[in-house]
């Protein structure tokens, strides 16, 4: 008796110890994280306290507040709600999972440094993200956020209670955007809270993304439930619903995302830069976010950019393997679901730029000489011609160091193609230009002066050659020399009626050729050498002199 008596009596003192510690300051402001304890067989409450309790003593508080009737005997599976500033405490690590770009990061009064996987930040530091760059953070409960290019994060507390059976975690997202998979075992007594400048998100789902613009909070729900909450209003985003908080004002009613774009009619392969995708139609879409990573997980982005108009346009990539995250946001900024679609890039090395024979050109040379661009830190290029733009059976494959190369024998008429490619020093050959296609039309062919007859008339020279072919015209030209260098005359005919002036008697040459009319391309010149007679005047003026003896 006196036993019992004495145990309800440490009771009574230990209830009033208890209250009279007070509770915890805790900011009004702040959501109080509260840990959720299941009774276990053979528990009892003093234990409990004596485990987890900053101040043992204060089991009292917990009893009252949980209206437990004895501290001593308790029903296994009873949940117990105890507030996280009663428990032990530890300070816990957020680790940076990757790195991607120009990353940095500071402690509470340190100087900025850069960001590189592995490294691991206590509360109070910052971090950010530049142009390009992306990191992954992992909190101590596994939750891990990707913070997107342009973004700003404060890690304000990281907290692990009770000997890490409870992770409290609270971040301040400054700017830009972050999605966040939370808590991704499930397992309970796992707190999320990010604020930005404009809202609060409580996580209770385990999939989000929260994007800070400006004056504005947006919260998109992709699996699960976040409560957001601001200017004294909360909302509960479920899956599939998006909600935005301006600075000043509640969060707006949840709305529904957009759909996943679909993808199936993007490019799967690059060959020239830059990356252009044209995004599909979607209603309701009025700008479109694209992210671009090595791999499905995305652990590490390697280009983001949101833009409104018909195409989404990248710079530039390495040759290699990708993955193309694909979504379309509203009038509101909100964006909806994800689309992934796998491409391929190979642009390197650089592809030449085709000079001439240029696209749907008309050449007339028989064997012409192919010109393109250089392009630097290339060892040679190769070179195809084909008379089909499959290039199945190329007439010609050939290889140049210079940026120019002459068919070797006569290519046959009609429309064909060529394309080039340059091969670096390692021997490795990059994509094929666009071929380009044009048309070998073969000049006129000789004049058989054979069928044709010449008149030195008084005061002409008279040619008549039969009709000309269709499109092309006679050409006659007369000089004193064989290469028909300087023209004395030249006359022009398509019926074969050609008229010169009679030069002063002597030897001369006469030179006759077909012309293309629709492009004046001459023939070859069929040339043979003229003896033009004197005239009696002449004969006469040379004799004078000797009359004159």
């Amino acid at each position: 008796m006196k036993s019992a008596l004495w145990r309800k009596l440490l009771l009574i003192v230990l209830f009033a110890v208890a209250f009279a510690g007070g509770a915890m300051a805790v900011d009004p402001g702040e959501e109080m994280a509260v840990w959720r304890y299941t009774v276990r067989p053979g528990d009892t409450l003093i234990g409990i306290a004596e485990r987890y309790l900053i101040k043992p003593w204060q089991w009292a508080r917990i009893q009252a507040a949980n209206k437990v009737d004895d501290p001593y005997r308790m029903l296994p599976g009873t949940v117990l709600r105890i507030p996280a500033a009663m428990l032990r405490r530890a300070p816990a690590e957020v680790m940076i999972a990757t790195a991607s770009g120009d990353a940095r990061w500071r402690a509470a009064s340190g100087e900025w440094q850069r960001a590189v996987g592995g490294q691991r930040l206590a509360s109070g530091s910052t971090l950010e993200t530049l142009d390009e760059a992306s990191v992954l953070l992992r909190l101590a409960d596994g939750s891990t956020l990707l913070l997107a290019p342009n973004s700003q994060i404060v890690l304000d507390s990281l907290s692990v209670f009770a000997g890490g059976l409870m992770v409290d975690s609270r971040l301040r997202l400054q700017r830009g955007q972050t999605e966040v998979t939370a808590n991704p075992e499930e397992r309970a007594n796992r707190h999320l809270q990010i604020k930005t400048p404009s809202a609060q998100a409580v996580v209770r789902g385990t999939h989000f993304r929260v994007g800070v613009d400006s004056e504005v909070t947006r919260e998109e729900t992709l699996r699960g439930r976040v409560g957001v909450s601001a200017s004294g209003a909360s909302v509960s985003v479920r899956r599939g619903l998006g909600t935005i908080a301006r600075v000043g004002e509640p969060p707006s009613t949840p709305v529904p995302l957009l759909a996943a774009p679909d993808v199936a009619g993007l490019p799967a392969r690059f060959e020239q830069l830059p990356l252009r995708f044209p995004v599909p139609p979607l209603s309701g879409a009025a700008a479109w976010h694209g992210e671009i990573a090595p791999d499905p997980s995305f652990d590490r982005l390697l280009l983001s950019k949101t833009a409104a108009g018909a195409a989404l346009t990248f710079a530039d990539l390495p040759n290699g393997d990708y993955v193309l995250r694909l979504r379309a946001a509203d009038s509101n900024g909100l964006q909806g679901f994800d689309a992934v679609h796998r491409f391929v890039v190979f642009a390197r090395p650089f592809s030449p730029g085709l000079n001439s024979p240029g696209e749907a050109a008309t050449i007339r040379a028989a064997r012409p000489k192919f010109a393109w661009s250089r392009v630097v830190d290339v060892a040679r290029y190769r070179l195809q011609v084909a008379s089909e733009p499959s290039f199945a059976e190329p007439l010609h494959d050939a290889s140049s160091e210079q940026n120019s190369w002459q068919v070797p024998e006569d290519l046959p008429a009609g429309r064909l193609y060529w394309r080039a490619a340059s091969i670096n020093a390692s021997d490795q050959q990059g994509p094929w230009r666009p071929a380009a296609g044009f048309t070998y039309k073969p000049a006129p062919g000789e004049v058989d002066l054979g069928r044709s007859s010449i008149e030195i008339a008084a005061d002409t020279i008279d040619l008549n050659l039969p009709q000309a072919p269709d499109g092309l015209y006679y050409e006659a030209i007369l000089s004193a020399a064989p290469d028909l260098l300087p023209v004395l005359a030249q006359a022009q005919a398509s019926d074969g009626s050609l008229s010169l002036p009679r030069p002063d008697g002597g030897s001369y040459y006469l030179g006759v050729r077909l012309v293309d009319r629709s492009d004046n391309t001459p023939g070859p010149a069929n040339v043979q050498e003229l003896d033009v007679p004197y005239s009696r005047l002449w004969l006469l003026l040379l004799l004078l002199p000797l009359a004159a003896l």
